[in-house]
């Protein structure tokens, strides 16, 4: 009676595993129906969290078990990246082992605006979610991820952030492998045909002199109206270089936050009144030379004006709330442009 239900036994594990054989061999050797039948290629997205193991039913394939063993047994030699897929007809082998390498290029474009520092482009690129929150902002200011950038680049002697040279524009990148890296470099590079190709700085003047400019700009560039009148560029940094000259405190509130990881969108009027006086090396409202470093990216016409600067009579100047200027000679018609303009 042993003998008899061994045989049975044998017979149906002979049987069931044969049939389990022929229907791997299938699955692994057979070309797939793909998802969208009538289609020979499809589109198939691999999102966060997804692996090799999870694929299946985006596959189209029904026995979940066989196709996992599949993986398990040949794990396929490279990473699987969230992006999207061309997938062909073709068999589960060919289809792990050469179809999932590299996701389709899709170019996206990101603006960075003029103006913005580090922590804007920090929380632009994290709510688009290229990043985490910080990783650019790490980056820009490692000086180990510096050094590499400064034989390539001789703008950069010295400096322990990037926060000057990321050039304000619009850049094309590829969400799926986007690199902070990489987008750094396409910044730079636009920094340097911009301002020292374009001849609006000499790449041979003095490294004081051109961390001086692109300083001064970066304030310019916050403080100015550019957008409704361009021509006020030249005078306000003629107003704020004769101010740092003869030992004034340049008083922009535009510096007020950048010591404390402020972001432009939340420095408003209130955060500033908070800041206002708080002594450290950015805040020009309490001290009387140029911040440590540049507290934004300018554009090109910002740094040409700041290079070159108009002189006038003025000292003082204010935006009323139409965005218009108004200069004064001395603190009187200041306190008086502020009565008439200021309500």
């Amino acid at each position: 009676m042993k003998k008899i239900l061994v045989l049975i036994f044998l017979i149906c594990f002979w049987t069931l595993g044969g049939n389990y054989f022929t229907e791997y061999n299938s699955l692994k050797n057979e070309t797939l129906v793909t998802p969208v039948i009538g289609n020979e290629e499809v589109l198939i997205e691999v999102e966060s969290g997804d692996t090799y193991g999870n694929l299946w039913k985006k596959l189209g394939i029904e026995n979940e078990f066989l196709y996992k063993f599949y993986i398990r047994n040949n794990p396929p030699t490279y990473e699987l990246q969230k992006g999207v897929y061309s997938i062909s007809s073709a068999s589960l082998e060919d289809i792990i082992q050469n179809q999932f390498q590299k996701p389709l290029s899709k170019d996206e474009q990101i603006t960075i605006l003029e103006g913005w520092n580090i922590y804007d482009i920090d929380i632009y690129l994290s709510e688009k979610g290229l990043i985490e929150k910080w990783d650019f902002i790490k980056y820009v200011t490692n000086t180990q991820d510096i050094e590499p950038l400064q034989e390539k680049y001789s703008f950069l002697w010295k400096t322990k952030t990037l926060e000057w040279f990321l050039y304000p524009d619009t850049y094309n990148i590829n969400p799926n492998t986007f690199n902070t890296e990489v987008l750094v470099e396409k910044m730079l590079k636009n920094f340097h045909v911009k301002v020292f190709n374009s001849g609006i700085i000499d790449i041979n003047t003095p490294s004081a002199k051109i961390k001086q400019i692109l300083n001064l700009a970066s304030i310019v560039q916050k403080e100015a109206n550019i957008k409704d009148n361009p021509e006020e560029l030249a005078i306000i940094a003629g107003i704020l270089k004769k101010r740092l000259d003869e030992g004034w405190q340049i008083g922009a509130d535009a510096t007020v936050c950048y010591a404390h990881d402020i972001a432009t969108q939340n420095c408003t009027p209130s955060v500033v009144l908070k800041y206002l006086y708080d002594k450290n090396n950015y805040n020009t409202r309490a001290m009387t030379w140029l911040p440590d470093w540049p507290i934004a990216n300018p554009e090109a016409k910002v740094i040409k004006a700041t290079a070159n600067p108009t002189s006038t009579e003025y000292y003082y100047y204010l935006h009323d709330t139409n965005g218009n200027i108004h200069y004064g000679r001395n603190n009187n018609e200041h306190l008086e442009n502020k009565r008439l303009y200021i309500k």
